[in-house]
């Protein structure tokens, strides 16, 4: 079989420019050889993901075919991607920097009882999700991060998106509203106020000062305490984002909250939007406006 490659080899480097292009060897030779085969038997798997990338709509990353390509490199970087509802996260790690807000309320619950109760440190009530949980794409899509099943109404994510906008007008100062940064197609988020931390925690990663935004499908990313994401994983409200936890990446208590179906489930949802900007905030007291 070597004897083959080398004459191979040899063969093709006759073909070749001898003065721009240097002489293949025999291990690229192997390579070349191999290339159409294995691109031709991966080409369906990767048309059938790149369809599933655009049905998900823009969000993120580029909604185009190089948006799909990024997936990839950034797909190496989710470590645990392929266990996001697993219990406990299936990765540790490096404990975040003592002045860092994580490592002040990061252990605490900022569920509370009820939606409006402000205690910041109760226990929680969370009750278990019925039902199996929606769809949601994997790998290789790290993001948009997306269901698509169980997705809410046009009606129920207007909704969200009015209590996104309200919360935030009645923690001024606190809170400020606007379109989402991350997502950046017209998803209504929650920040964290300049007048509360000058500095964004370093564990914020790319998210910064972004605590929750909308999706228009109904899904929301937020950032809870770590307590707080573990259980609402465990109870069947949420996932881990890929990269949730990845050093400058996203914050390792970041996670995709599951589409409301119902006024009850709608209810759960804004404890969770309350919840994370309790945590963000250092443990603030948050107002929270009644619905329209």
């Amino acid at each position: 079989m070597s004897s083959i490659i080398h004459s191979l080899t040899e063969t093709l480097n006759r073909f070749l420019p001898s003065r721009n292009i240097p002489p293949l060897s025999q291990p690229l030779t192997i390579a070349l050889l191999l290339a159409p085969p294995t691109i031709f038997a991966l080409l369906p798997s990767m048309l059938h993901s790149y369809r599933t990338y655009l049905s998900l709509g823009p969000g993120g990353v580029p909604y185009n075919f190089f948006g799909f390509l990024m997936q990839y490199p950034l797909s190496l970087l989710a470590f645990g991607a392929s266990d996001r509802r697993a219990v406990p996260p299936p990765y540790k790690r490096s404990a975040p920097r003592e002045e860092d807000v994580v490592q002040l309320y990061g252990r605490a619950s900022f569920f509370g009882g009820d939606v409006g109760d402000g205690d910041g440190g109760g226990g929680s009530l969370l009750p278990q999700r019925r039902g199996d949980r929606p769809s949601v794409p994997g790998f290789p899509i790290v993001a948009p991060q997306r269901q698509t099943s169980m997705q809410a109404s046009g009606e129920m994510v207007e909704r969200m998106r009015r209590f996104v906008a309200a919360l935030a007008g009645a923690n001024a100062g606190v809170l400020r509203g606007g379109p989402s940064k991350l997502e950046g197609v017209g998803s209504e988020a929650i920040f964290l106020g300049e007048e509360v931390v000058k500095k964004v925690p370093e564990y914020m990663g790319m998210a910064k000062r972004e605590i929750v935004h909308v999706h228009g499908e109904g899904s929301s990313h937020v950032t809870v305490s770590l307590v707080d994401a573990e259980e609402a994983v465990a109870k069947g409200w949420a996932e881990r984002h890929p990269l949730s936890g990845v050093p400058k990446m996203m914050p390792w208590s970041y996670i995709m909250v599951y589409a409301p179906r119902d006024d009850d489930e709608y209810e759960v949802w804004k404890r969770f939007v309350v919840a994370g900007c309790r945590f963000v905030s250092g443990g603030k007291e948050i107002a929270v406006p009644q619905d329209e």
